[in-house]
């Protein structure tokens, strides 16, 4: 069966970077854990706004953003994946439902779209289907973010069987995916961003594995 929605981590799936997730300035790291340990949630994240805001309080707000973006520009620089924004657009053309479930920040979004050259709008990407785990406080592997987005499908009438995960993360993407039901493939395209936490492709747990993005255009 065809999916009738696909949702997608950015991080090593969309974006061939540097580190294929997420990771601090060490200068970040102590504050970051502060905050991490005064959270109630299993899988807590903060905005990086804030902790560069507690190093620098003499910066205003846009200062403030700049420099976040000037580390994050510096460690973990970005490439769109190959396939990525043709995918995008020609899964949208057939009416197909797009999101994201990704461990992101402020300036996620706005990278994704330099990187792909167009808006998430001009994607085909749903904003409605976009859980951030900076907006949420909340990281992935948590379900959450996952049940979250199941339950607005749900209310579109749109089944969690029905719904296809796509990430390269087999703990923070695949096994949560899965967990709430979702249809679930395995991006292997990008090897220094595949994360197979011990596992090998063939006991990933993903219903595929997929080495080009736009194999999902054969679905």
């Amino acid at each position: 069966m065809s999916p009738r929605a696909v949702l997608f981590d950015i991080y090593g799936t969309l974006l061939s970077s540097a580190a294929g997730e997420l990771h601090p300035d060490p200068s970040l790291r102590d504050l970051i854990a502060k905050a991490h340990a005064a959270s109630p949630h299993p899988f807590p994240e903060i905005d990086i706004r804030e902790i560069h805001a507690a190093l620098h309080p003499e910066l205003a707000p846009d200062e403030i953003e700049a420099l976040a973006i000037a580390h994050e520009k510096k460690a973990n620089p970005v490439t769109p994946m190959p396939g990525a924004a043709e995918t995008l657009r020609r899964l949208a053309a057939k009416g197909i439902p797009l999101g994201l479930i990704s461990n992101a920040q402020f300036y996620t979004v706005p990278v994704l779209e330099e990187a792909l050259g167009a808006t998430l709008t001009d994607l085909g990407i749903d904003p409605e289907l976009c859980c951030l785990s900076y907006l949420e406080r909340r990281a992935k592997p948590d379900p959450w973010l996952f049940e979250v987005l199941r339950d607005e499908l749900a209310r579109r009438g749109i089944p969690a069987a029905e719904v296809l995960y796509v990430g390269n993360d087999v703990r923070n993407d695949i096994d949560p995916a899965r967990a709430t039901g979702f249809r679930t493939a395995l991006f292997a395209g990008d090897p220094k961003s595949l994360r197979l936490r011990g596992r090998s492709l063939d006991d990933c747990g993903a219903d595929q594995v997929i080495r080009d993005l736009r194999e999902l255009l054969d679905l």
